[in-house]
């Protein structure tokens, strides 16, 4: 594994991994700084793991993302079952990737 990029005191693998865009569906599998240079919207570059957070491609934007939903009120958190199918995929993710990169 090799490492290069540390980030608020942590050293970041630049290792590759898929990259998921929740608008488009496009994935992709690229280095953060590959993904960054790209314009997506992804940890660690861009945001945290575990977190609602925009998860976009460079050629979306993220005014259709769970997290705009949730921030313009679209959406609450009070009954993420009743959510769309691809909202709450989208939370699964976010609730699972901490642990996934945790392992790599």
């Amino acid at each position: 594994m090799s490492y290069g990029l540390v980030m608020f005191g942590c050293v970041v693998s630049n290792e590759a991994f898929e990259h998921w865009c929740e608008n488009c569906g496009k994935r992709e599998i690229l280095t953060p700084g590959e993904a960054f240079q790209a314009g997506w919207d992804f940890p660690p570059r861009m945001g945290v793991w575990g977190v609602i957070s925009p998860r976009t491609c460079g050629d979306c934007g993220i005014e259709t993302t769970l997290w705009w939903a949730l921030q313009s009120d679209e959406l609450t958190m009070d009954d993420p079952m009743s959510w769309p199918e691809n909202r709450r995929q989208s939370l699964a993710w976010f609730l699972n990737e901490a642990e996934q990169h945790q392992r790599r």
